[in-house]
């Protein structure tokens, strides 16, 4: 079985995970969930489980299409990224986003060697 991670599923956890630790913080740049995909990707393929990121531009832009309400576009310290639209928690996140996941799949978004990668903690 081969696990597809798509940008959303990436960027949401990211940010539940960021926000777990500091509740202010709504952006995650595109470099750090670069480095946070791939080792959640690292850590699934230890485990057995085949994962390919779906990180392009074209997936990136329709993620902001089909979650306008909830993510845009930032920049912030310099650094482009994505941004946690105003108002949005991270229980809604955690209720759209994590539901559906596979345990694997979810214990690999949650892990300690994985979250280490957004510099948080």
């Amino acid at each position: 079985m081969c696990v597809y991670i798509g940008i959303e599923d990436l960027a949401a956890n990211a940010l539940i995970e960021v926000m777990s630790k500091d509740e202010t913080k709504r952006f995650v740049s595109y470099e750090e969930l670069e480095i946070y995909g791939a080792e959640v990707v690292n850590f699934l393929n230890a485990k057995g489980e085949k994962a390919v990121l779906i990180l392009s531009r074209e997936s990136t832009n329709t993620m902001f299409r089909n979650y306008s309400d909830i993510f845009e576009e930032n920049i912030s310290d310099e650094q482009l990224g994505i941004q946690l639209k105003t108002g949005i928690t991270a229980e809604e996140l955690i209720k759209k986003f994590r539901g559906y996941l596979a345990w694997d799949v979810l214990l690999a978004f949650v892990s300690e060697q994985t979250v280490s990668k957004l510099g948080v903690g």
